[in-house]
């Protein structure tokens, strides 16, 4: 049987997923991530995550993903004031460093990573395939969502199974 905060936990990943499509789409097609679709996913997140705190009787969850996000966006925002980072991208680092501060300071991490991998991944194709050159701009937006999703459904089912 399925309890309260697992329900609750797949709650907030499938609407954390339902947002990380969405803004996908319009990332690869406009290079931006709209500020109202950012504010409601994450304002969906911290919605569910309160629930999800109450749930656990764990305040400690809902400070991690408080400090995880304002982490992630001061780190992305280094990243935006050095150049190459989108602000947008700092933005939704705020919604991807709170859905990863659920589970864990390491999913943090390794969210993140996961997504700078895949666009690695993805830029070094587009290089040896002759599709991408030095100056092409690369929506970050879609491999932020990719890797905090690995990070997310992994942990909901390892907990679910």
């Amino acid at each position: 049987m399925i309890t309260t905060h697992q329900a609750l936990n797949a709650a907030l990943w499938a609407w954390f997923g339902g947002w990380a499509l969405a803004l996908t789409v319009v990332d690869l097609r406009e290079h931006r991530l709209p500020n109202r679709m950012v504010a409601i996913a994450f304002a969906g997140c911290v919605a569910l995550t309160v629930l999800l705190s109450a749930a656990a009787s764990d305040g400690g969850l809902l400070l991690r993903a408080l400090a995880a996000s304002v982490v992630a966006v001061v780190a992305f925002g280094v990243a935006h004031v050095v150049g190459g980072m989108g602000m947008g991208d700092v933005k939704y680092a705020a919604v991807t460093g709170w859905a990863l501060g659920t589970i864990s300071w390491s999913a943090v991490w390794w969210g993140h990573v996961l997504g700078f991998v895949a666009a690695g991944i993805v830029v070094v194709a587009g290089s040896v395939l002759g599709r991408m050159h030095r100056r092409t701009a690369v929506p970050f937006g879609p491999f932020m969502g990719l890797g905090s999703l690995l990070i997310g459904v992994a942990a909901v089912t390892s907990v679910a199974g």
